[in-house]
């Protein structure tokens, strides 16, 4: 059985490995001017998401959902479960809520952690995914989506963060899910779902 069940994890690592290939210069080329020029166009991006986190001292990986808002380069990033906690990005201000309700404001010019945080969380609805000053750069396909996999260039960045993926499904030209390693390799993945563009959302959301 032990036999077995190796074989046909062999199997479906090598359907893998097959389905997923390298995209072309001609098609790297295409895919980022595509999803550049629609940033671009993007003014607000509503959605749910659910984000899981492995650890590796954990035996069990921890999951919690929330909301994300982003407007004008305003972002809410707000947890609901299983506590309620926020960060918001306004201009040069980071402001994060903890689970009891108390705030903390950072200048993200005298934080560069946060200041790369903010980038990323940003870089799929800014025009700016595709930072190849600060990242290198590997694109993938396979028959239902397509990714590109950054790994930070700067020794500072890669003290915190050892590789970014964004994921796009066929079809559309915003980010659907990230998958951030940190640099001990705990991981973590956030599927963004129920996503509702250039509608209207009200500046009070933006308030913690």
């Amino acid at each position: 059985m032990k036999k077995i069940v190796v074989l046909l994890l062999g199997m479906m690592t090598s359907l893998t490995t097959i389905s997923q290939t390298k995209m072309t210069v001609a098609e790297v080329s295409q895919f980022k001017q595509i999803v550049e020029t629609e940033a671009k166009k993007m003014t607000s991006l509503a959605s749910d998401f659910e984000e899981v986190k492995h650890i590796k001292v954990l035996k069990n990986s921890t999951k919690s959902t929330g909301i994300f808002r982003y407007k004008n380069n305003k972002l809410l990033w707000q947890y609901n479960a299983p506590k309620k906690s926020a960060l918001l990005f306004l201009g040069d201000k980071m402001t994060m809520k903890n689970d009891k309700g108390r705030t903390s404001t950072i200048d993200l010019n005298r934080n560069k952690r946060f200041r790369q945080l903010q980038q990323l969380m940003m870089a799929g609805y800014n025009g700016i995914v595709f930072d190849e000053n600060n990242f290198t750069i590997n694109y993938f396909k396979d028959s239902m989506q397509k990714w590109a996999v950054l790994t930070p260039k700067s020794k500072e960045m890669a003290r915190h963060i050892k590789e970014v993926t964004f994921w796009f499904k066929n079809g559309e030209h915003s980010v659907s899910e990230i998958k951030i390693v940190e640099n001990n390799d705990d991981y973590s993945i956030i599927k963004l779902t129920n996503r509702k563009i250039n509608e209207s959302i009200n500046d009070n959301v933006f308030q913690l």
